[in-house]
């Protein structure tokens, strides 16, 4: 299950990350950035979850 839920974090940072480096307006470009980073945090979480 954390292997399903980690594999969507990641498809969801690779579109969000997309989609803001086609963005050209800069507060759009920010925010979707740091919640793409935000996002990655969580997803180490589970990574460090499914292995201890």
């Amino acid at each position: 299950m954390d292997l399903m839920i980690i594999l969507f974090l990641l498809v969801l940072i690779n579109l969000l990350i997309a989609i803001a480096r086609t963005s050209s307006k800069k507060w759009l470009r920010v925010s979707l950035n740091s919640v793409s980073f935000v996002l990655l945090f969580v997803s180490l979480l589970f990574v460090l979850r499914m292995f201890l």
